[in-house]
């Protein structure tokens, strides 16, 4: 089954699944290189648009995008330019507004993928400006792998003791999508652009696909055979709590799988967790449903939560109070399957 364009947002919902984001944006579902092509033209065209337009906002956003079209020399075409360089976008958006300590992020989550020489460097400037961010911790995680117990104990305690950890998600979902609105634009809009439905799509497969930073040596390291570390399972717990007031669903889902592996589905605790996954799934699912004729509106109603709200689960429940629906899942709701691909 194809998936329709207008209708990837709700996929990514039942879907479950983030990676599954980056699949459909990179059309896994449609079996055919021509579209996969026809999208990497369209980000072309809107990263040179937004970088002719030299704001903070629009160079991190072509950041972003330039992300999904980097290819090897071998793959691109003769004569072709090479793709603008991520890196580069990031940096000359922070020299404009070096305090926003999401444009930072971005500027770390870049190194990170990159393993460039200055992920201490830019997390240090993080911390600086946004200390309250756990997750600016994560590569003093990283970096504890392989050595001592107590370092690793170490970076878990100071991710714990931070007071939001973030990935700025509503923040940078809003910027994407106000630099990718063009109202004055004289140039022939591309598919990512023409509607409110596609510009939200495209933003939220982006960021999917670049702003989430790698959870597994957290989930390695909060393992319930780990705990035999001095200090291990103290801060794992105050990690996990903090994990749990995020700003993004991944990383409440993170926090759930940690605790799922200490507690069986037997306990009352592994009860609690599976009544507490259900009403997260229950909160994305249901906020993301699509109303026949309001799809683009509710992508504007969307966006206009999270400007004035922090966290997605806020903007969920901000959409099904919009749609007069429960805010707590009812007794007989179930998890719908993904449509097949």
């Amino acid at each position: 089954m194809r998936v329709p364009a207008s209708r990837w947002p709700q996929f990514f919902a039942m879907s479950w699944v983030f990676s599954a984001m980056l699949c459909v944006l990179l059309g896994a579902f449609t079996g055919a290189r021509a579209d996969v092509k026809h999208l990497q033209s369209d980000e072309s065209t809107e990263i040179a648009y937004l970088i002719r337009r030299g704001t903070a906002d629009s160079l991190a956003t072509a950041s972003l995008l330039a992300h999904l079209t980097q290819v090897s020399d071998d793959e691109r075409a003769p004569g072709a330019p090479a793709p603008p360089d991520p890196s580069q976008l990031i940096e000359r958006a922070i020299s404009l507004a070096p305090d926003r300590p999401e444009l930072v992020w971005l500027q770390l989550r870049d190194c990170q993928s990159r393993r460039c020489g200055d992920e201490a460097r830019i997390a240090a400037r993080l911390k600086a400006i946004d200390a309250d961010n756990g997750l600016a911790w994560l590569g003093d995680l990283n970096a504890a792998q392989g050595k001592s117990p107590e370092d690793v104990t170490h970076a878990i305690e100071q991710m714990g003791g931070a007071r939001v950890p973030r990935v700025y998600w509503n923040q940078l979902a809003v910027m994407m999508f106000d630099a990718l609105t063009h109202h004055e634009r004289k140039e022939a809009l591309t598919a990512i652009t023409q509607h409110a439905d596609d510009r939200l799509m495209h933003v939220t497969g982006v960021l999917a696909a670049v702003d989430i930073p790698a959870f597994r040596p957290l989930a390695y390291a909060c393992r319930s055979e780990e705990f035999v570390a001095a200090g291990r399972r103290d801060a794992c717990e105050k990690a996990m709590a903090r994990l749990e007031a995020s700003d993004a669903v991944v990383t409440h889902l993170v926090r759930l799988s940690v605790l799922e592996g200490w507690w069986p589905a037997s306990t009352p605790e592994g009860a609690a967790l599976r009544r507490e996954r259900l009403q997260r799934r229950y909160l994305t699912v249901a906020s993301n449903r699509v109303r026949n004729g309001r799809v683009d509106s509710d992508a504007e109603m969307r966006v206009e939560a999270m400007r004035h709200l922090q966290s997605e689960e806020d903007v969920e429940r901000a959409m099904l109070t919009a749609f007069h629906e429960p805010l707590d899942r009812p007794a007989d709701w179930q998890s719908p399957a993904p449509p097949d691909p």
